[in-house]
C-alpha cells in the first residue's frame, strides 16, 4: 500500500511540475484562443480572419498570432495574455509587468508586432507594395491596468479590438485584392507538423543571442556601442547611435 502511494504521490509531483512549466505557452494559447474567438464576430463577408500562422524565416522563424484580411486594410495583431499592471514606452526594448509584489520584465510587444509586420513585407513583395494598408494592433486580455508613454495607441483591450478594426471605415484594397493576400498567407505556412516546436526552439536561440549581445556591451537593436548614461530615473545603457537609435536598456 505505501508503496502504491509513494507511485501515487510522485505522479501528482510530477504532474505539477510539468503544468507549472508549460503555463505560460498554455495561458498564450488560451489567449490566442479567445482573441481568435472574439474576431469571429466580425462580419465575415467583409473581414478574413487569420490565426497562429508561422512562416519560415531564414534558419529561423516567425510566428503571428493572427492577421485580419480586409478592404479597409491589413490587421496584424499580438496577443498578450497578462494580469495586472503593465508599464511601458513607445521605444523601450522592455516593459515592466507587476502581479501583485512581484515584478517582470516583457519585450515590447510594439516592437515586437513591428517586426512581424516587416517581415511579412519582406516576405511578401505584393503586401509591400501596399504597406500604407498595414495596421499594427497589440491587444491585452486582463491586464486591470495599461500605463504607458509615447505613440502606443496601438495598444487595446480585448474589449475594444473589433470597434477598433471597424474604425477604419475607407476602403484601400479592392477584393480581388484582398483575395490574392489571404491565399498568400495560407499558402506560405511552415509546412511541418513540428513547426509551433521548432519555432519555440527558435525564439530560445534569438533571446540568447540578444542577452549575448547585451552582456557585451553591443546593441542588439543595430550593433551599436551600448554606453553607460545617466538619467532622472537613474543610470542605464543607451545606444552610441542615438538618436537613430533609440534602444536602451
Amino acid at each position: 500500500m505505501n508503496e502504491l502511494y509513494h507511485i501515487f504521490a510522485g505522479i501528482i509531483i510530477v504532474g505539477i511540475i510539468y503544468f507549472r512549466y508549460k503555463w505560460p505557452s498554455v495561458k498564450g494559447k488560451l489567449g490566442e484562443k479567445s482573441v481568435g474567438f472574439y474576431l469571429s464576430f466580425l462580419n465575415d463577408d467583409k473581414y478574413k480572419v487569420l490565426n497562429d500562422l508561422i512562416y519560415r524565416n531564414g534558419d529561423r522563424s516567425t510566428q503571428i498570432d493572427h492577421v485580419v484580411v480586409s478592404t479597409r486594410g491589413i490587421f496584424v495583431i499580438e496577443t498578450k495574455n497578462y494580469k495586472g499592471c503593465i508599464y511601458g514606452s513607445e521605444h523601450k526594448d522592455y516593459w515592466t509587468h507587476t502581479l501583485g509584489r512581484h515584478r517582470y520584465s516583457l519585450y515590447n510587444p510594439i516592437i515586437q508586432n513591428e517586426n512581424h509586420v516587416r517581415f511579412l513585407m519582406r516576405k511578401f513583395p505584393y503586401i509591400w507594395e501596399r504597406q500604407q494598408c498595414i495596421h499594427s494592433i497589440v491587444v491585452f486580455l486582463n491586464a486591470e491596468k495599461l500605463k504607458l508613454s509615447g505613440d502606443c495607441g496601438c495598444v487595446v483591450r480585448l474589449k475594444n479590438l473589433n470597434y477598433y478594426i471597424t474604425s477604419f471605415s475607407r476602403d484601400v484594397l479592392s477584393q480581388e485584392e484582398c483575395s490574392k493576400i489571404v491565399a498568400m498567407l495560407r499558402n506560405e505556412q511552415w509546412a511541418d507538423p513540428n513547426a509551433e516546436r521548432k519555432h519555440l526552439k527558435n525564439v530560445k536561440a534569438a533571446v540568447n543571442e540578444y542577452e549575448r549581445k547585451v552582456s557585451h556591451g553591443i546593441c542588439p537593436r543595430c550593433g551599436g556601442e551600448l554606453i553607460k548614461r545617466k538619467g532622472k530615473y537613474g543610470t542605464f545603457l543607451g545606444c552610441s547611435n542615438y538618436p537613430n537609435c533609440k534602444y536602451t536598456h
